[in-house]
């Protein structure tokens, strides 16, 4: 007989880290066995940005679970032809095609063949403090080459370049960031020429660090300049959680490929890659699939994600809290002065903890510990580990906001007696 009790036998790597035990949801709730609450201020890793359970994404996956669950990768289904149509619908281009992949990072894989499909070049430029998932060398493993014949650019194809960062502005961040990029691209140059520029327009993982729409049109033009695609990584912020549908609405520029998750499922795994035809199906037929793209059941979830953020303007509601919440942490740093450069994006927000002007990882992990103490769940990070983020679903009713804020004050004043020997 098992023992319910013991650990169960999961990897330390993907073990869970925060929390207990979760066994329903609703909302920004999550309830343990017993129904204790917690509240979510991670959003699932920011996936439920419709929040838990959403009854329209619920019902049609629940529906589409009693008619098909699986076909594979080259079997059609109507749930597939749905969530195809509804994003390409919204999308910002103009003839687009879809590629759906079942995660973030498999979309990420599949925009870097296309780069190199449409430019026969190699050399990828990404940016200090991304994060685009975790997969890499599968491929090495394949026998037939011809599926290798755009992946895995060879070590040392990868150019890194720094973006100003928002925290710390300087009068000649542009000027300079510019510069900087011309020469990152130059080096990618050399080593088989740019296939793609790619950089996520809010660098969420990190500690919510924006680009300014004037940088990411600057990028766009340097990199059609050397014949190498623009890819947006919007996984995060796409579809309304950063207060807009696309960020290329904020640009006078557009990118090539925009990458999407996260809130399309809103909670069940399916990701895409979009685009113009012409350059999504440069990657010829076979060479980007996987069993699980596609699956009927998860495009079912994403065709109502899709209808519903449509339906409630998420873009509108995702800037209005995020005003709020700007707001609100704005008055907590001016009665606790360690509290610093305080930030939003749509219904993404961060502040950094400091001491003496330096960051103070400390001091955010006695708030996350705190918070946790109060059954707010919270996630930290930053380049210096002294962040605290608020992902909240982006559908908050007042009374759930403010259980949210006073969550997070009674937080950040229980941290204000923590020491550092204490952490």
């Amino acid at each position: 007989m098992t023992d319910v009790k013991a650990p169960a036998p999961e990897a330390r790597s993907t073990g869970t880290v925060l929390g207990p035990e979760f066994a329903t949801g609703s909302g920004p709730w999550l309830y343990t066995e017993d129904g204790t609450a917690w509240f979510d201020g991670t959003s699932g890793s920011g996936a439920a940005t419709l929040g838990h359970q959403h009854p329209a994404v619920t019902a049609a996956a629940a529906r589409q679970l009693g008619r098909l669950t699986h076909t594979g990768c080259k079997l059609g289904s109507d749930a597939r032809t749905r969530m195809v149509r509804a994003l390409g619908r919204i999308s910002p281009y103009d003839d687009p095609a879809v590629l759906p992949t079942t995660t973030g990072a498999e979309a990420v894989e599949s925009a870097l063949k296309i780069a190199r499909a449409v430019t026969g070049h190699r050399a990828v430029v990404a940016f200090r403090h991304g994060y685009h998932g975790k997969t890499a060398g599968a491929l090495a493993l394949t026998w037939r080459a011809s599926f290798k014949a755009y992946s895995g650019p060879a070590t040392g194809s990868v150019v890194r370049a720094d973006l100003p960062d928002p925290r710390r502005p300087g009068p000649d961040d542009a000027r300079d960031f510019a510069a900087a990029l011309s020469a990152a691209l130059d080096e990618a140059d050399l080593l088989g020429g740019t296939a793609a520029v790619v950089l996520e327009p809010v660098q969420v993982t990190e500690g919510v660090l924006a680009v300014a729409p004037a940088l990411l049109d600057e990028i766009a033009r340097q990199a059609h300049r050397r014949g190498a695609l623009l890819v947006l990584d919007e996984i995060y912020t796409g579809l309304g959680r950063a207060g807009r549908m696309f960020t290329a609405e904020t640009m006078t520029e557009r990118p090539d490929l925009t990458l999407l998750g996260k809130t399309l499922g809103n909670g069940f795994p399916v990701a895409a890659v979009v685009g113009e035809r012409h350059v999504v199906d440069a990657l010829p037929a076979g060479v980007q699939t996987s069993t699980f793209s596609g699956h009927p059941v998860s495009c079912a979830a994403a065709a109502a994600v899709l209808d519903t953020v449509v339906a409630l303007d998420l873009p509108a509601r995702s800037r209005a809290l995020g005003a709020r919440l700007g707001t609100d942490l704005a008055g907590l740093a001016d009665t606790h002065p360690w509290i610093s450069a305080v930030r939003t994006a749509g219904a993404l927000a961060a502040f950094d903890c400091v001491r003496d002007g330096l960051p103070d990882p400390a001091r955010a992990r006695a708030v996350l510990r705190a918070a946790l103490d109060g059954r707010l769940l919270l996630f930290g990070g930053g380049p210096e580990d002294a962040t605290v983020k608020i992902v909240p679903p982006a559908l908050l009713d007042d009374e759930a906001y403010r259980h949210l804020m006073n969550g997070l004050a009674a937080a950040v004043t229980a941290a204000d007696s923590w020491s550092e020997e204490s952490l």
